[in-house]
Protein backbone atom coordinates (compact mmCIF):
# COMPACT_ATOMS: atom_id res chain seq x y z
CA UNK A 1 0.00 0.00 0.00
CA UNK A 2 0.86 3.54 -0.85
CA UNK A 3 0.70 6.60 1.24
CA UNK A 4 0.29 8.93 -1.54
CA UNK A 5 -2.17 6.73 -3.01
CA UNK A 6 -4.20 6.21 0.22
CA UNK A 7 -4.57 9.69 1.23
CA UNK A 8 -5.68 10.30 -3.05
CA UNK A 9 -8.72 7.58 -1.50
CA UNK A 10 -9.20 8.84 1.57
CA UNK A 11 -13.33 9.45 0.79
CA UNK A 12 -13.70 5.62 -0.60
CA UNK A 13 -11.83 4.58 2.72
CA UNK A 14 -13.92 4.74 5.69
CA UNK A 15 -12.04 2.36 7.84
CA UNK A 16 -8.98 3.80 7.08
CA UNK A 17 -10.61 8.21 7.09
CA UNK A 18 -11.64 6.30 10.70
CA UNK A 19 -8.20 5.72 12.04
CA UNK A 20 -6.83 8.75 10.53
CA UNK A 21 -9.62 10.93 12.61
CA UNK A 22 -9.20 8.47 15.91
CA UNK A 23 -5.78 6.80 15.60
CA UNK A 24 -2.86 7.36 13.14
CA UNK A 25 -2.15 7.05 9.04
CA UNK A 26 1.42 8.15 8.40
CA UNK A 27 4.07 7.53 5.97
CA UNK A 28 6.29 4.32 6.76
CA UNK A 29 10.02 4.52 5.43
CA UNK A 30 10.88 1.20 3.78
CA UNK A 31 14.69 0.01 3.92
CA UNK A 32 17.45 0.58 0.88
CA UNK A 33 16.77 -0.96 -1.36
CA UNK A 34 12.44 -1.16 -1.01
CA UNK A 35 12.45 -4.45 -1.78
CA UNK A 36 10.49 -7.06 0.03
CA UNK A 37 12.61 -9.60 0.46
CA UNK A 38 14.96 -7.27 2.67
CA UNK A 39 12.51 -5.11 3.47
CA UNK A 40 9.68 -7.94 5.75
CA UNK A 41 13.22 -9.74 7.28
CA UNK A 42 14.23 -5.70 8.83
CA UNK A 43 9.99 -5.69 10.15
CA UNK A 44 10.73 -9.05 11.43
CA UNK A 45 14.30 -8.74 13.27
CA UNK A 46 15.04 -4.85 13.24
CA UNK A 47 17.98 -5.45 11.38
CA UNK A 48 19.07 -3.39 8.72
CA UNK A 49 20.07 -5.42 5.35
CA UNK A 50 24.04 -4.48 6.21
CA UNK A 51 22.63 -6.40 9.70
CA UNK A 52 20.91 -9.62 8.36
CA UNK A 53 22.65 -9.63 4.97
CA UNK A 54 19.30 -10.49 2.57
CA UNK A 55 19.41 -8.64 -0.20
CA UNK A 56 17.64 -10.41 -2.85
CA UNK A 57 15.03 -9.31 -4.98
CA UNK A 58 11.73 -10.56 -6.79
CA UNK A 59 12.51 -9.88 -10.56
CA UNK A 60 8.88 -11.08 -12.20
CA UNK A 61 10.46 -11.69 -15.25
CA UNK A 62 13.51 -13.81 -14.58
CA UNK A 63 12.45 -17.50 -14.94
CA UNK A 64 14.38 -18.27 -12.48
CA UNK A 65 12.54 -16.77 -9.36
CA UNK A 66 10.75 -20.08 -9.04
CA UNK A 67 14.34 -21.31 -7.26
CA UNK A 68 14.82 -18.40 -5.67
CA UNK A 69 15.44 -20.37 -1.78
CA UNK A 70 16.18 -17.65 1.16
CA UNK A 71 17.90 -19.40 4.27
CA UNK A 72 16.13 -18.58 7.10
CA UNK A 73 18.66 -19.17 9.31
CA UNK A 74 19.39 -15.22 8.79
CA UNK A 75 16.22 -14.76 11.02
CA UNK A 76 14.58 -17.75 12.35
CA UNK A 77 14.31 -17.50 16.14
CA UNK A 78 15.21 -13.65 15.76
CA UNK A 79 12.13 -12.18 15.10
CA UNK A 80 9.73 -10.16 16.93
CA UNK A 81 6.94 -13.13 17.37
CA UNK A 82 9.64 -15.27 18.91
CA UNK A 83 11.12 -13.01 21.40
CA UNK A 84 7.37 -12.26 22.29
CA UNK A 85 6.70 -16.11 22.39
CA UNK A 86 9.97 -16.62 24.60
CA UNK A 87 8.71 -14.36 26.89
CA UNK A 88 5.73 -16.29 27.61
CA UNK A 89 3.18 -14.35 25.68
CA UNK A 90 1.09 -16.50 22.88
CA UNK A 91 1.36 -15.52 18.99
CA UNK A 92 -0.56 -16.07 15.67
CA UNK A 93 1.34 -15.78 12.42
CA UNK A 94 -0.20 -16.28 9.75
CA UNK A 95 1.59 -15.64 5.39
CA UNK A 96 4.91 -14.00 6.97
CA UNK A 97 6.54 -13.50 3.95
CA UNK A 98 9.57 -15.48 2.99
CA UNK A 99 9.25 -17.21 6.43
CA UNK A 100 8.97 -20.86 5.70
CA UNK A 101 9.52 -23.63 6.17
CA UNK A 102 7.56 -22.80 9.48
CA UNK A 103 9.23 -23.39 13.00
CA UNK A 104 8.28 -23.66 16.40
CA UNK A 105 6.56 -21.09 18.20
CA UNK A 106 4.53 -20.39 21.05
CA UNK A 107 1.06 -20.83 19.00
CA UNK A 108 0.68 -20.81 15.72
CA UNK A 109 2.78 -20.42 12.43
CA UNK A 110 1.35 -21.15 9.34
CA UNK A 111 2.51 -20.58 5.28
CA UNK A 112 2.93 -21.73 2.44
CA UNK A 113 6.37 -21.65 -0.11
CA UNK A 114 7.32 -19.00 -2.03
CA UNK A 115 9.00 -19.63 -5.44
CA UNK A 116 9.56 -23.12 -3.92
CA UNK A 117 8.20 -26.07 -3.74
CA UNK A 118 6.65 -26.99 -0.67
CA UNK A 119 3.01 -27.67 0.64
CA UNK A 120 1.33 -25.60 3.73
CA UNK A 121 2.84 -26.00 6.85
CA UNK A 122 1.63 -25.11 10.25
CA UNK A 123 3.15 -25.45 13.62
CA UNK A 124 0.45 -26.49 16.14
CA UNK A 125 -2.84 -27.69 13.71
CA UNK A 126 -4.54 -27.42 16.84
CA UNK A 127 -5.07 -23.89 16.79
CA UNK A 128 -6.85 -24.45 12.98
CA UNK A 129 -8.94 -27.39 13.49
CA UNK A 130 -12.02 -26.69 12.34
CA UNK A 131 -10.86 -23.90 10.31
CA UNK A 132 -10.82 -24.19 6.01
CA UNK A 133 -6.89 -23.52 5.29
CA UNK A 134 -6.61 -21.31 1.96
CA UNK A 135 -4.39 -22.90 -0.22
CA UNK A 136 -3.28 -19.15 -1.30
CA UNK A 137 -0.91 -19.14 1.16
CA UNK A 138 2.54 -18.36 0.66
CA UNK A 139 2.78 -18.94 -3.04
CA UNK A 140 3.53 -16.01 -5.19
CA UNK A 141 2.27 -17.98 -8.48
CA UNK A 142 1.29 -17.23 -11.92
CA UNK A 143 2.43 -14.04 -14.10
CA UNK A 144 -0.83 -12.62 -16.53
CA UNK A 145 -0.06 -11.81 -19.75
CA UNK A 146 -2.94 -9.94 -21.64
CA UNK A 147 -5.07 -12.97 -22.20
CA UNK A 148 -5.14 -14.25 -18.43
CA UNK A 149 -4.75 -11.20 -16.59
CA UNK A 150 -9.02 -11.41 -15.72
CA UNK A 151 -8.21 -14.33 -14.54
CA UNK A 152 -5.53 -13.20 -12.64
CA UNK A 153 -7.23 -10.07 -10.73
CA UNK A 154 -10.27 -12.61 -10.39
CA UNK A 155 -8.08 -15.34 -8.11
CA UNK A 156 -6.49 -11.48 -6.16
CA UNK A 157 -9.71 -11.39 -5.07
CA UNK A 158 -10.76 -14.38 -3.59
CA UNK A 159 -7.20 -15.04 -2.67
CA UNK A 160 -7.40 -12.27 -0.59
CA UNK A 161 -10.88 -12.86 1.11
CA UNK A 162 -10.22 -16.50 1.54
CA UNK A 163 -6.79 -15.22 3.41
CA UNK A 164 -9.11 -12.86 5.95
CA UNK A 165 -11.91 -15.05 6.50
CA UNK A 166 -9.10 -17.45 7.68
CA UNK A 167 -7.28 -15.11 9.60
CA UNK A 168 -10.72 -14.07 11.60
CA UNK A 169 -11.49 -17.28 12.46
CA UNK A 170 -8.08 -18.35 13.82
CA UNK A 171 -8.08 -15.01 15.41
CA UNK A 172 -11.56 -15.22 16.95
CA UNK A 173 -11.07 -19.27 18.00
CA UNK A 174 -7.51 -18.18 19.32
CA UNK A 175 -7.18 -14.74 20.95
CA UNK A 176 -3.80 -15.05 21.29
CA UNK A 177 -1.70 -12.01 22.69
CA UNK A 178 -0.32 -10.58 19.45
CA UNK A 179 -1.67 -11.84 15.56
CA UNK A 180 0.26 -11.06 13.21
CA UNK A 181 -1.16 -11.68 9.17
CA UNK A 182 0.25 -10.54 6.06
CA UNK A 183 -1.49 -10.21 2.42
CA UNK A 184 0.79 -10.20 -0.86
CA UNK A 185 -1.75 -10.01 -2.99
CA UNK A 186 -2.02 -6.00 -3.14
CA UNK A 187 1.48 -5.85 -4.60
CA UNK A 188 0.77 -8.04 -7.17
CA UNK A 189 -1.71 -6.43 -8.65
CA UNK A 190 -0.07 -3.16 -8.76
CA UNK A 191 3.15 -4.51 -10.36
CA UNK A 192 0.70 -5.79 -12.98
CA UNK A 193 -2.43 -3.47 -13.74
CA UNK A 194 -1.16 -0.15 -13.22
CA UNK A 195 -0.47 0.68 -16.24
CA UNK A 196 -4.51 -0.51 -17.34
CA UNK A 197 -5.34 2.05 -14.56
CA UNK A 198 -3.28 5.03 -14.92
CA UNK A 199 -4.10 7.69 -17.58
CA UNK A 200 -0.47 9.28 -16.98
CA UNK A 201 0.99 6.11 -17.64
CA UNK A 202 2.87 6.10 -21.37
CA UNK A 203 1.28 2.68 -21.91
CA UNK A 204 -1.88 3.04 -20.10
CA UNK A 205 -4.23 1.33 -23.02
CA UNK A 206 -7.03 3.86 -22.79
CA UNK A 207 -10.45 3.48 -21.24
CA UNK A 208 -10.39 -0.62 -20.52
CA UNK A 209 -11.93 -3.41 -18.29
CA UNK A 210 -9.10 -3.31 -15.83
CA UNK A 211 -9.05 0.71 -15.33
CA UNK A 212 -10.68 0.80 -11.50
CA UNK A 213 -8.59 -2.29 -10.18
CA UNK A 214 -6.51 -0.40 -8.23
CA UNK A 215 -8.87 1.56 -6.63
CA UNK A 216 -11.03 -1.64 -6.13
CA UNK A 217 -8.21 -3.27 -4.43
CA UNK A 218 -7.42 -0.48 -2.06
CA UNK A 219 -11.12 -0.92 -1.31
CA UNK A 220 -11.65 -4.45 -0.26
CA UNK A 221 -8.03 -4.07 2.16
CA UNK A 222 -9.90 -0.90 3.41
CA UNK A 223 -13.27 -3.36 4.00
CA UNK A 224 -10.50 -6.12 5.71
CA UNK A 225 -9.40 -3.82 7.81
CA UNK A 226 -12.94 -2.59 9.04
CA UNK A 227 -13.49 -6.53 9.79
CA UNK A 228 -10.60 -6.66 12.20
CA UNK A 229 -11.65 -3.42 13.97
CA UNK A 230 -15.13 -4.60 14.34
CA UNK A 231 -13.63 -7.84 16.62
CA UNK A 232 -11.16 -6.11 18.23
CA UNK A 233 -11.48 -5.94 22.48
CA UNK A 234 -11.08 -2.08 23.63
CA UNK A 235 -7.68 -2.85 25.56
CA UNK A 236 -6.51 -4.21 21.75
CA UNK A 237 -3.63 -2.21 19.58
CA UNK A 238 -4.37 -2.49 15.98
CA UNK A 239 -0.64 -1.66 13.57
CA UNK A 240 -0.79 -1.99 9.57
CA UNK A 241 1.79 -1.21 7.70
CA UNK A 242 3.39 -2.02 4.24
CA UNK A 243 7.18 -2.98 3.58
CA UNK A 244 7.22 -0.15 0.81
CA UNK A 245 4.78 2.36 -1.28
CA UNK A 246 4.22 1.72 -4.67
CA UNK A 247 3.64 3.83 -8.22
CA UNK A 248 4.52 3.73 -11.92
CA UNK A 249 7.46 2.03 -12.47
CA UNK A 250 10.19 3.52 -14.33
CA UNK A 251 9.76 3.74 -18.00
CA UNK A 252 13.38 4.35 -18.80
CA UNK A 253 16.77 2.67 -18.07
CA UNK A 254 19.79 4.20 -17.37
CA UNK A 255 22.50 2.02 -19.04
CA UNK A 256 25.03 3.11 -16.11
CA UNK A 257 27.90 0.03 -17.94
CA UNK A 258 27.83 1.93 -21.19
CA UNK A 259 28.46 5.18 -19.12
CA UNK A 260 31.19 3.44 -16.82
CA UNK A 261 33.07 2.27 -20.40
CA UNK A 262 33.30 5.11 -21.90
CA UNK A 263 34.67 6.73 -18.89
CA UNK A 264 37.66 3.59 -19.33
CA UNK A 265 36.19 1.89 -15.92
CA UNK A 266 34.36 -0.77 -18.02
CA UNK A 267 35.95 -3.27 -20.48
CA UNK A 268 33.86 -4.57 -23.35
CA UNK A 269 35.22 -8.19 -24.66
CA UNK A 270 33.98 -5.94 -28.53
CA UNK A 271 36.42 -3.27 -27.29
CA UNK A 272 39.09 -2.74 -30.48
CA UNK A 273 37.78 -5.05 -32.50
CA UNK A 274 36.86 -5.04 -36.33
CA UNK A 275 34.51 -7.66 -35.72
CA UNK A 276 32.75 -9.26 -31.89
CA UNK A 277 30.16 -11.85 -31.88
CA UNK A 278 29.38 -10.95 -28.74
CA UNK A 279 28.73 -7.33 -29.89
CA UNK A 280 26.20 -8.96 -32.73
CA UNK A 281 24.39 -10.60 -29.80
CA UNK A 282 24.59 -7.24 -27.72
CA UNK A 283 22.87 -5.05 -30.67
CA UNK A 284 20.44 -7.63 -31.68
CA UNK A 285 19.34 -8.51 -28.02
CA UNK A 286 18.70 -4.42 -27.58
CA UNK A 287 16.69 -4.14 -30.99
CA UNK A 288 14.64 -6.87 -30.47
CA UNK A 289 13.46 -6.08 -26.99
CA UNK A 290 12.97 -2.30 -28.36
CA UNK A 291 11.16 -3.50 -31.37
CA UNK A 292 8.63 -6.08 -29.20
CA UNK A 293 7.72 -3.24 -26.75
CA UNK A 294 7.42 -0.95 -29.70
CA UNK A 295 4.99 -3.82 -31.59
CA UNK A 296 3.51 -4.28 -27.73
CA UNK A 297 4.69 -8.11 -28.06
CA UNK A 298 6.09 -7.49 -24.41
CA UNK A 299 3.96 -10.89 -23.33
CA UNK A 300 5.92 -12.50 -25.61
CA UNK A 301 9.92 -11.49 -23.52
CA UNK A 302 9.08 -14.47 -20.91
CA UNK A 303 8.30 -16.80 -23.46
CA UNK A 304 11.00 -16.39 -25.46
CA UNK A 305 13.69 -15.83 -22.48
CA UNK A 306 12.54 -19.71 -21.39
CA UNK A 307 14.29 -21.34 -24.64
CA UNK A 308 17.67 -18.72 -24.57
CA UNK A 309 20.60 -20.58 -23.30
CA UNK A 310 22.29 -18.01 -19.93
CA UNK A 311 18.96 -15.68 -20.37
CA UNK A 312 20.39 -14.02 -17.32
CA UNK A 313 23.91 -13.73 -18.64
CA UNK A 314 22.62 -11.95 -21.62
CA UNK A 315 20.23 -9.56 -19.60
CA UNK A 316 22.91 -8.38 -17.75
CA UNK A 317 25.74 -7.87 -19.78
CA UNK A 318 27.76 -10.67 -18.93
CA UNK A 319 28.31 -12.26 -22.28
CA UNK A 320 30.38 -9.33 -23.23
CA UNK A 321 31.64 -8.09 -19.99
CA UNK A 322 33.69 -9.70 -17.45
CA UNK A 323 33.33 -8.14 -13.98
CA UNK A 324 36.30 -8.81 -12.75
CA UNK A 325 38.13 -7.46 -15.32
CA UNK A 326 36.54 -3.88 -14.60
CA UNK A 327 37.30 -1.64 -12.45
CA UNK A 328 33.72 -0.72 -11.60
CA UNK A 329 30.27 -2.15 -12.95
CA UNK A 330 26.98 -1.59 -11.96
CA UNK A 331 25.26 -3.89 -9.35
CA UNK A 332 22.26 -6.36 -9.89
CA UNK A 333 21.36 -6.81 -6.44
CA UNK A 334 17.57 -4.53 -6.92
CA UNK A 335 17.27 -5.19 -10.66
CA UNK A 336 15.75 -2.66 -12.89
CA UNK A 337 14.43 0.43 -10.26
CA UNK A 338 15.78 3.65 -9.37
CA UNK A 339 17.30 1.95 -6.36
CA UNK A 340 20.99 0.37 -7.29
CA UNK A 341 24.76 0.46 -6.51
CA UNK A 342 28.01 0.72 -8.48
CA UNK A 343 30.65 -1.90 -7.67
CA UNK A 344 34.41 -1.25 -7.11
CA UNK A 345 36.76 -3.66 -8.00
CA UNK A 346 39.59 -2.97 -5.60
CA UNK A 347 42.27 -5.68 -7.29
CA UNK A 348 42.16 -3.08 -10.40
CA UNK A 349 42.38 0.04 -9.05
CA UNK A 350 45.21 1.60 -7.18
CA UNK A 351 43.41 4.40 -5.29
CA UNK A 352 39.78 2.78 -3.67
CA UNK A 353 39.01 5.98 -2.40
CA UNK A 354 39.89 8.01 -5.26
CA UNK A 355 38.30 5.68 -7.90
CA UNK A 356 34.95 5.59 -5.34
CA UNK A 357 34.77 9.50 -5.52
CA UNK A 358 35.71 9.68 -9.06
CA UNK A 359 32.96 7.74 -9.93
CA UNK A 360 29.84 9.81 -7.58
CA UNK A 361 31.15 12.38 -9.51
CA UNK A 362 30.64 11.25 -12.57
CA UNK A 363 27.03 9.82 -11.59
CA UNK A 364 26.48 13.27 -10.12
CA UNK A 365 27.53 14.72 -13.78
CA UNK A 366 24.80 13.40 -15.38
CA UNK A 367 21.60 15.43 -16.46
CA UNK A 368 18.51 14.97 -18.75
CA UNK A 369 17.27 18.05 -19.88
CA UNK A 370 19.14 20.34 -17.51
CA UNK A 371 17.92 18.12 -14.58
CA UNK A 372 19.86 15.79 -12.73
CA UNK A 373 19.11 11.52 -13.12
CA UNK A 374 20.39 11.31 -9.56
CA UNK A 375 18.31 12.16 -6.43
CA UNK A 376 21.19 11.27 -3.95
CA UNK A 377 24.34 9.20 -4.70
CA UNK A 378 26.53 8.06 -1.85
CA UNK A 379 29.08 5.57 -0.42
CA UNK A 380 27.85 2.40 1.28
CA UNK A 381 29.26 2.80 4.83
CA UNK A 382 27.36 6.57 5.08
CA UNK A 383 23.82 4.50 4.98
CA UNK A 384 25.04 1.32 6.44
CA UNK A 385 27.55 -0.18 8.92
CA UNK A 386 26.40 -3.89 9.48
CA UNK A 387 28.98 -7.19 9.39
CA UNK A 388 27.43 -8.18 6.11
CA UNK A 389 28.18 -4.00 4.98
CA UNK A 390 30.49 -5.93 1.85
CA UNK A 391 27.46 -7.79 0.26
CA UNK A 392 26.01 -4.19 -0.88
CA UNK A 393 27.82 -1.94 -3.56
CA UNK A 394 30.35 0.24 -2.86
CA UNK A 395 28.41 2.68 -4.26
CA UNK A 396 24.70 3.41 -3.35
CA UNK A 397 22.14 5.47 -5.10
CA UNK A 398 18.45 6.67 -6.05
CA UNK A 399 17.47 7.90 -9.59
CA UNK A 400 14.49 9.66 -10.25
CA UNK A 401 11.69 7.22 -10.54
CA UNK A 402 11.17 7.71 -14.50
CA UNK A 403 14.34 5.59 -14.30
CA UNK A 404 15.57 2.45 -13.65
CA UNK A 405 19.13 0.40 -13.46
CA UNK A 406 20.41 -1.69 -16.63
CA UNK A 407 23.18 -3.03 -18.02
CA UNK A 408 23.46 -2.81 -21.99
CA UNK A 409 26.38 -1.97 -23.25
CA UNK A 410 27.10 0.02 -26.89
CA UNK A 411 24.17 1.14 -26.45
CA UNK A 412 22.56 4.87 -25.53
CA UNK A 413 22.98 5.79 -22.20
CA UNK A 414 18.82 6.33 -21.42
CA UNK A 415 16.48 3.95 -23.36
CA UNK A 416 13.10 3.08 -23.10
CA UNK A 417 12.21 0.50 -20.07
CA UNK A 418 11.28 -2.26 -22.93
CA UNK A 419 9.58 -4.73 -19.89
CA UNK A 420 7.42 -1.58 -18.68
CA UNK A 421 4.25 -3.07 -20.34
CA UNK A 422 4.81 -6.18 -18.54
CA UNK A 423 5.65 -4.88 -15.17
CA UNK A 424 4.62 -1.38 -14.89
CA UNK A 425 4.03 -0.83 -11.14
CA UNK A 426 7.32 -0.54 -8.46
CA UNK A 427 7.97 0.13 -5.48
CA UNK A 428 8.85 3.48 -3.69
CA UNK A 429 10.20 4.00 -0.81
CA UNK A 430 7.18 5.36 1.16
CA UNK A 431 4.51 2.81 2.76
CA UNK A 432 1.94 3.23 5.06
CA UNK A 433 1.33 2.57 8.58
CA UNK A 434 -2.32 2.72 9.81
CA UNK A 435 -3.71 2.37 13.79
CA UNK A 436 -6.01 2.52 16.20
CA UNK A 437 -3.46 4.18 18.67
CA UNK A 438 -3.75 7.71 19.02
CA UNK A 439 -1.78 9.90 17.05
CA UNK A 440 -0.61 11.90 20.04
CA UNK A 441 1.44 8.88 21.48
CA UNK A 442 3.79 8.51 18.21
CA UNK A 443 7.19 9.51 17.80
CA UNK A 444 7.95 11.67 14.84
CA UNK A 445 6.92 10.13 11.27
CA UNK A 446 10.86 10.72 10.58
CA UNK A 447 11.04 7.53 13.42
CA UNK A 448 8.06 5.34 11.95
CA UNK A 449 10.23 3.03 9.79
CA UNK A 450 10.75 -0.69 9.06
CA UNK A 451 13.58 -0.89 11.39
CA UNK A 452 11.42 0.61 14.41
CA UNK A 453 8.92 -1.66 13.95
CA UNK A 454 9.55 -4.53 15.46
CA UNK A 455 10.70 -2.30 18.86
CA UNK A 456 7.41 -0.79 18.55
CA UNK A 457 5.81 -4.30 18.97
CA UNK A 458 8.16 -5.41 21.40
CA UNK A 459 7.66 -2.88 23.20
CA UNK A 460 3.83 -2.62 23.04
CA UNK A 461 3.97 -6.28 24.64
CA UNK A 462 6.07 -4.92 27.56
CA UNK A 463 9.90 -5.75 25.99
CA UNK A 464 12.50 -4.09 25.62
CA UNK A 465 15.26 -6.05 23.49
CA UNK A 466 19.00 -4.60 22.43
CA UNK A 467 20.79 -1.57 21.90
CA UNK A 468 18.22 0.98 21.77
CA UNK A 469 20.95 2.92 19.33
CA UNK A 470 20.04 0.14 17.00
CA UNK A 471 16.06 0.80 16.95
CA UNK A 472 13.52 2.23 19.03
CA UNK A 473 9.52 2.02 19.49
CA UNK A 474 7.94 4.97 17.30
CA UNK A 475 4.99 4.96 19.88
CA UNK A 476 5.39 6.40 23.50
CA UNK A 477 3.37 4.71 26.14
Amino acid sequence: MDYEVINSMMPLLPNTKKLAKNGKVSPFRSVFPPDSIPSWITCYTGKDPSEHGVLESVNYIDKGHKRLNIDTSAFRGETFWDIIGIAGRSVCVINPFMAYPVWSVNGVMINGPVFIDGNIQIYDSGWTEGIKIPQSLGGIVGFPNRNTIGKFVKKAFVDTLEQAKFGLAVLNKNRPDLYFQTFLTMDRIQHFLWRYCDPKDPDYPGPNPYESVIEEFYILIDTILGEFLNVLEPDDRLIVISDHGHGMRCTHCFNINELLRKHGYLRSVADGKIFSKQLLVEKLKNKILNFMHKQNLADYIRKIDRFIPNAKKLKKGNHITINCHNKAYASDFSGTNPFGGVCINRTMVSDYSKTRQKVIELLDSIQVNNEPIFKWIMKREEMFNGEFLGRLPDILFCMQPQYGVNWNLHSNDIIVNPTHKLISGGHNEIGILLSNIESKKFADESEINTTNFFHTVLALNGISYGDSNNGKSFING
